[in-house]
């Protein structure tokens, strides 16, 4: 769809999402009330207040699947980006030697097109520089570069291909 291959990609279903928050010792979120509210009534675990808390893997799972706000699909995306900036802090300043095990356990649950000696090489050299890593995000359709439509009775994102084509360039590519 936007011309770009994409390689050295990983995934993660829900299932082994849940385990991997919980297996590193859960993440930490600032909530508003509205969230407390959509992850209490969904997630298993002790309930959680208004501000920040560390969410459990069910709780983590809710939170980044909720969309039943104002921005709908754009905060859910949003809140996905947070849970994936906060797992990286939680992990900055730990060392290779602490890691090793944690990784070991986690590349099983992963989906990936890398072999498991391309993310080893990848986690050390990564890994020892965590504190000066610098992650940037972006969404795609990116603002401007869409129209709000209905169609068959339902709300959709018509995207402008070809801009989004460009941004992924420019984005990626500098």
């Amino acid at each position: 769809n936007f011309g770009i291959e994409v390689d050295g990609s990983v995934q993660v279903d829900f299932y082994n999402f849940k385990d991997i928050i919980n297996l590193l010792g859960g993440v930490t979120l600032d909530l508003t009330e509205a969230e407390v509210k959509f992850i209490n009534k969904r997630a298993v675990g002790d309930p959680l207040s208004v501000g920040t808390n560390v969410l459990n893997g069910s709780q983590a799972l809710w939170y980044a699947r909720n969309r039943h706000d104002v921005d709908g699909d754009f905060s859910r995306t949003n809140r996905q980006r947070k849970v994936i900036n906060a797992l990286v802090d939680s992990l900055r300043g730990s060392s290779l030697k602490e890691l090793t095990p944690v990784i070991g356990k986690v590349l099983p649950m992963l989906t990936t097109d890398l072999n498991r000696g391309q993310l080893f090489l990848y986690a050390v050299e990564i890994l020892p520089n965590m504190t000066k890593l610098d992650i940037r995000s972006q969404k795609i359709p990116a603002d401007g570069t869409f129209a709000d439509k209905t169609i068959d009775g339902m709300s959709v994102l018509v995207p402008d291909m070809e801009a989004q084509r460009q941004f992924l360039r420019k984005t990626l590519l500098g």
